[in-house]
């Protein structure tokens, strides 16, 4: 009889997200990862032989998958202003779920694996990269220009990523509130 197969990696992965989230990859462990997740133990190097950067840039590309996914839904409103408004309903959602303890799922990694992991660092770009790409993709579907797209898509990461700092500290939604108003203002007088 064939063994199930286990589910260990994607365990590992989804702990490794919610801790890099919240804390960061210096102050995330391997011991801490494999608790939470409550993969074996001999599982964490047998599925991750390079270790904590390699799960990490694991985690990273999970978490970038995710939120892709999550824009690509949102493109599907009928206007700007819903794809917006959905955008940041689910971002809000993250922040009160958890409590303020997490943002943006590369934020913390970017700010603290730069200089010491380029592997992990291309991947938090890579990461970026990809948002970007598919909120320029949503915004020239409504109309704005595709030079324009790209440029809003950068401002768009720039302030929500602003405003999910800024929430956090507050322990208040009103930044993403504020950031997200004066997106839609910017977004609809480009399209």
């Amino acid at each position: 009889m064939p063994r199930p197969r286990s589910d260990s990696r994607e365990r590992l992965i989804d702990a490794a997200s919610v801790l890099l989230r919240r804390q960061g990859y210096q102050a995330t462990g391997m011991a801490q990862i494999v608790e939470t997740s409550g993969a074996p133990r001999g599982s964490l190097y047998f599925l991750f032989p390079g270790g904590k950067e390699e799960l990490a840039i694991a985690a990273i590309r999970a978490s970038a998958a995710e939120f892709a996914e999550h824009i690509a839904a949102a493109a599907a409103a009928p206007d700007v202003r819903s794809f917006c408004a959905t955008l940041a309903e689910h971002l809000a959602a993250d922040l009160t779920a958890s409590d303020y303890a997490e943002g943006c799922p590369v934020s913390t990694v970017t700010l603290d694996s730069t200089p010491g992991s380029p592997a992990l660092t291309a991947a938090c770009g890579q990461a970026y990269d990809s948002w970007q790409r598919a909120i320029a993709g949503a915004l020239t579907s409504y109309g704005v220009s595709q030079r324009r797209a790209a440029r809003l898509a950068v401002v768009m990461l720039a302030a929500v990523e602003g405003a999910l700092l800024l929430c956090r500290a507050k322990r208040s939604l009103r930044p993403l509130e504020a950031v997200h108003k004066e997106i839609v203002a910017l977004v609809e007088a480009s399209s």
